[in-house]
């Protein structure tokens, strides 16, 4: 994609053609192809970064997997498995792009379903998988609609809804509360922590802060060290 900016700050697409025969690249490619024609200091710094976090990741998950298996036992821990490595994948890509994908939101809730309606050990049963489910869709959705009221914008995205819902399935009612309680806590610490580093260096502004990241982090502390 080939993009030109005007004096607004809008900008104009082009999309990208193969040059020898005119036809058009599929968005995959037109990655790549950017990677090998744009190869600047910014581009290369920001690769670096991405390399490091997710080596970072790999090094994660080399520690939280064994540490489920010790902590939840053999019957348990290919549920927790499954559960992780999906709240890591929804971590990247929220930590990345601020975006969480429905195939990772509505994809796990699917799947957390069906691992209910076959009993899995470590998950709830189909009935707590369903309340729980409705009961994260309606609590982060009213939060943000009452905080939509009162300041005149979203404070969250709707895939953060579709996340927690994810989570209901996957650990029943009773996680809800306690994973948004950390979560926001955790928000709340990084939020101010950003905002006085910005403040120090580059003025005062608003912070975003990827919420799902810590809707991930919140959940997996659940899981392995608040539900049982």
């Amino acid at each position: 994609m080939a993009s030109r900016y005007i004096p607004d700050g809008q900008s104009v697409h082009i999309a990208s053609r193969c040059f020898p025969r005119k036809r058009g690249l599929r968005s995959i490619r037109n990655l790549l192809f950017i990677g090998r024609i744009d190869p600047g200091e910014r581009q290369a710094r920001e690769s670096r970064c991405l390399r490091s976090l997710y080596w970072g990741m790999q090094f994660a998950l080399s520690a939280l997997l064994p540490l489920a298996f010790w902590r939840l036992g053999a019957d348990n821990f290919p549920a927790a498995v499954f559960l992780i490595v999906l709240l890591s994948f929804i971590f990247l890509t929220d930590l990345e792009a601020f975006i969480i994908p429905n195939h990772g939101s509505l994809g796990g809730t699917i799947i957390g379903l069906m691992f209910a309606v076959l009993e899995i050990p470590g998950l709830p049963n189909l009935r707590q998988a369903l309340l729980g489910g409705l009961c994260g869709f309606a609590l982060i959705f009213s939060i943000n609609a009452l905080y939509h009221l009162w300041r005149g914008r979203d404070g969250m995205g709707f895939g953060d809804v579709k996340l927690m819902a994810m989570l209901g399935v996957w650990l029943g009612p009773e996680s809800l509360l306690p994973i948004l309680f950390v979560a926001s806590m955790a928000g709340v610490v990084f939020g101010c922590a950003m905002t006085l580093a910005g403040a120090k260096h580059h003025g005062l502004g608003l912070v975003k802060a990827p919420f799902g990241c810590f809707l991930a982090i919140a959940s997996i502390a659940w899981l392995l060290f608040l539900r049982f």
